[in-house]
Order: structure tokens, then C-alpha cells, then sequence
């Protein structure tokens, strides 16, 4: 095993709150260990800490992935993953100056930015995440990861892998059996469609990181074509993997905000049904596209968490 000694990143917490962040439902890899946020990224374990104007990052790997732990190399890593080159405080300025409520709760929920994340892992995450709930949908990855995952290496006596890769889900049908018993249920036909479909595309030359280069829409409607994924799923892997700042997801909680703070200027009655027809779905999130601006997702995930806190 080799590990590399602590290095750190200037960014402070009101750019990036890890606590906040790391457990919120972007992602559902990350542990938390003491003070250490703990995940594997591009085949590594990273670990991170939370200093008040600094992220500390290291990592643990087997030895035949020394030559990728150059201090450099993790830097890049981490900075790309929390999308540092986006001033969180320059968009809460900006938010706030386009909407009264968005200013109000600013100050009590800080430092909460968009992870960039693997569109994979993304995609087959957010397929999990229908009709279910933050610790459900980690089991049920940490599943996926221990069964078809690759062994990295072993930090605190648990061993951490790879998120499996489509063509490790897609071997034969079983797959489907093998995951509805890890707890996939309906889903696990799903991910097996799906994981079949992209490495069909892959075979062709293609891969998922090249739809960054595409439009919101583009991306979208690219994503609508796999089995599971409807229009809340499609837009939070958009906003999540994809670089589609302005996608807004609405799922449950922000449904409750929407009809308690936006239903006059979405043009939407209030209502105690949980369920949203596609119109009344899409006129909410070209709403809040239109209030927040290009990166209205961001401002999303800041009310998302607001609402979720609030959630026993």
C-alpha cells in the first residue's frame, strides 16, 4: 500500500463545506471517518480534511498506482471534482440578487457547490435513486462497488473499489439476479439495460465524458433514452456530470418549496400531491432557469439542502 502525506488546497469553507456537501445526495461513496471525508476517485482513495481556509487531500493506493499520486496530479483531481474554479460566493451574490428567499437562507447554508462527477457513476447512482432515500441508495452503491467493483486498497481496515463499469454489469443476464439480491429491486433491470446500452455505444467509439461538449437539451434527451430515467433523474445527472449548470431537478422537497415560495411566479397552484405531470414539471424548472439564471442548478441544490435539513 503505498500513502502520501497530507498536501493541501487554498479554498475556505464558505466556498466548500464538505460536511454539508459530501453526504447530501450528490454522490453516495463518500464516509466519514473522525475528521476524514473518505471516497475513491479516478481508481485512488482520497481522503480529505476541512481547515477553515484549506482542504487537506491525500491518498491511499496499491503500489501499482504509485505512479499516479503525484502531489500535482491529486491537486487536479480534487480541484476538477469540487468544480473550483467556480466562485461559490460570486454566484450567492448573484443569487440573491435575483431572489428575496434565496437571500434569506444564503447565510445559513453556506459553502454548498456542484460536484463534478463521473457520468457513469452518475448515471447509475441517480437510476437508484427513484422512490428511495439517501441511506437506501449508498447501501445499495456500496453493494454494486463490493460485488463488481476492482479492489483499490484497504484505509482504517475497510477495503475500498471501483465503481463497476458498464461492461462489468452487463456480462449476462444474472447480473439482473445478482443485484435484486443487494437490495435493487425493480431497479436492478434498469442498471443492466443500461449498463448493456452504454457499452454498446462505447464499442463504437464513443464514451459518456464527450457529451460535456454538448448542449443542456442535447444531453438530456440523450439520457431520457435509457431505461429508468425519467426527467428528475436525467436533469440531476445533467447538473451533476455533465456541466449543465442551469439544469434544475425537481424532486419531492423541491416540489414542497416550489408550492410554498414559487408557485405565483411558476404559475402553479398549490397542491398536496406528491406526483408532477411533465408540463407542470418542466413550465417549475424553466421558471427557476429564468429567476436564477445560467446556473440555476447551483441555487437549486442550496434550497434542496435547506429542505432536506428540515426533513426528519
Amino acid at each position: 500500500m503505498n500513502r502520501i502525506s497530507w498536501n493541501r488546497i487554498k479554498i475556505p469553507v464558505k466556498e466548500i463545506c464538505l460536511d454539508v456537501v459530501l453526504p447530501s445526495g450528490q454522490s453516495f461513496r463518500w464516509k466519514k471517518h473522525g475528521q476524514e471525508w473518505i471516497s475513491v476517485l479516478n481508481e485512488l482513495i482520497i481522503i480529505l480534511r476541512q481547515e477553515e481556509d484549506y482542504i487537506l487531500y491525500r491518498t491511499v493506493t496499491s503500489q501499482t498506482k504509485a505512479e499516479l499520486t503525484a502531489p500535482m496530479d491529486i491537486e487536479n483531481v480534487v480541484n476538477d471534482y469540487f468544480n473550483t474554479s467556480i466562485k461559490l460566493s460570486k454566484l450567492y451574490r448573484e443569487f440573491g440578487a435575483r431572489d428575496r428567499y434565496f437571500q434569506t437562507i444564503a447565510p445559513l447554508f453556506g459553502g454548498i457547490r456542484i460536484l463534478r462527477q463521473d457520468p457513469w457513476e452518475t448515471l447509475c447512482s441517480f437510476i437508484c435513486s427513484s422512490n428511495n432515500s439517501i441511506k437506501r441508495i449508498t447501501q445499495m452503491i456500496e453493494n454494486i462497488c463490493l460485488t463488481f467493483g476492482t479492489y483499490v486498497a484497504t484505509y482504517n481496515g475497510v477495503a475500498f473499489y471501483t465503481f463497476p463499469r458498464p461492461s462489468d454489469l452487463c456480462t449476462s443476464s444474472a447480473v439482473v439476479q445478482r443485484l435484486r439480491e443487494l437490495g435493487f429491486g425493480y431497479r436492478a433491470a434498469y442498471v443492466y439495460k443500461t449498463a448493456l446500452q452504454v457499452h454498446e455505444w462505447e464499442l463504437l467509439g464513443h464514451e459518456l465524458l464527450e457529451l460535456r461538449a454538448s448542449s443542456y437539451q442535447e444531453v438530456r434527451e440523450f439520457l431520457l433514452g435509457f431505461p429508468g430515467v425519467g426527467p428528475k433523474v436525467a436533469d440531476c445527472v445533467c447538473l451533476m456530470a455533465f456541466d449543465c449548470h442551469s439544469s434544475v431537478p425537481i424532486d419531492t422537497h423541491m416540489w414542497n418549496i416550489v408550492q410554498k415560495r414559487y408557485a405565483k411566479g411558476a404559475k402553479i397552484r398549490p397542491s398536496k400531491s406528491k406526483a408532477l405531470s411533465k408540463a407542470t414539471y418542466d413550465d417549475i424548472s424553466s421558471h427557476l432557469r429564468e429567476l436564477w439564471g445560467d446556473y440555476a442548478g447551483w441555487a437549486q441544490s442550496v434550497l434542496f439542502i435547506s429542505e432536506l435539513r428540515k426533513t426528519p
